[in-house]
């Protein structure tokens, strides 16, 4: 049983701004805390392999929550839950109707429906220069890949009505659920899925209670799992929505938020 776990978004939360690099001092701190029995998790709404790209900047003892808790390492290995086929074909009809670009993701591979610019797809967390993407250029080569699908995101081209209307309507089938990691894009994962039920699932398998338990998160997608922790903590450039939800709030992660708060939290400790 590890003595304390943390539980860390990616984009805005662990990684800079370029949504690329971990800081040195962040990363100092977390090799400092490992040793002292202290595991941490990335949790993010990424898919596994991209997440994996973080992961190696760090070391093989982080732990993964990834696809927004549809895809994450448990006790006996990678658990997955998938998305659906039939709710991924509604997806794609919905999302068509004004050819609003959505990205699918398996543990392993990502594909699009639409062209997606660079900026808007690496604002999403789900986009890597090295990374390979496969389009989905209709129905019928959709529905190939439609049951290996854990979960995906709809971007935004800049009319927010047209990304409105689509979240509703994705709403209102009730066949998965909805979060945002920016006000730009609606996250779609598995109905009774998110990062919350995967952070509930390891504090089981490794019997860890919420008062040995912190998480860092800035988004939306970040809501949940702020009540899984006694130790819930916003970052500076978090929405207002996680500061209030929050039971601590940081510093930015541009000035190395989770590093701040872990060092002042076990000055007297270790």
């Amino acid at each position: 049983m590890s003595k304390y776990s943390v539980f860390m978004d990616l984009d805005g939360t662990l990684l800079s701004s370029d949504h690329k690099h971990i800081s040195v001092r962040t990363k100092a701190t977390i090799e400092r805390l490992q040793k002292h029995d202290v595991k941490f998790y990335i949790a993010t709404g990424r898919m596994y392999e991209l997440a994996k790209i973080t992961q190696n900047l760090l070391n093989p003892e982080v732990g993964l929550i990834t696809s927004n808790g549809a895809v994450f390492d448990g006790i006996n290995g990678r658990e997955v839950t998938l998305l659906g086929s039939k709710t991924v074909e509604l997806a794609y009809q919905i999302t068509q109707v004004n050819k609003l670009p959505m990205m699918l993701f398996t543990p392993e591979t990502a594909y699009f429906t639409e062209k997606i610019p660079h900026f808007i797809a690496q604002n999403a967390g789900n986009f890597d220069e090295a990374f390979g993407y496969k389009e989905i250029e209709n129905l019928e080569e959709l529905r190939q890949v439609a049951d290996k699908i854990t979960n995906g995101v709809v971007l935004s081209r800049g009319d927010m009505d047209e990304l409105n209307q689509a979240k509703a309507k994705l709403a209102d089938s009730k066949k998965l659920r909805l979060s945002s990691s920016g006000p730009d894009n609606i996250e779609m994962i598995p109905l009774k899925t998110d990062k919350a039920t995967a952070i509930q699932q390891v504090q089981w398998e490794q019997r860890i209670d919420a008062d040995h338990t912190f998480v860092f998160g800035d988004g939306m997608n970040d809501l949940g799992m702020m009540q899984q922790a006694k130790y819930s903590v916003a970052m500076g450039n978090g929405v207002s929505t996680i500061k209030e939800q929050a039971n601590y709030v940081t510093e930015t992660n541009a000035k190395d938020g989770i590093a701040a708060f872990l060092e002042n939290f076990f000055k007297d400790e270790f």
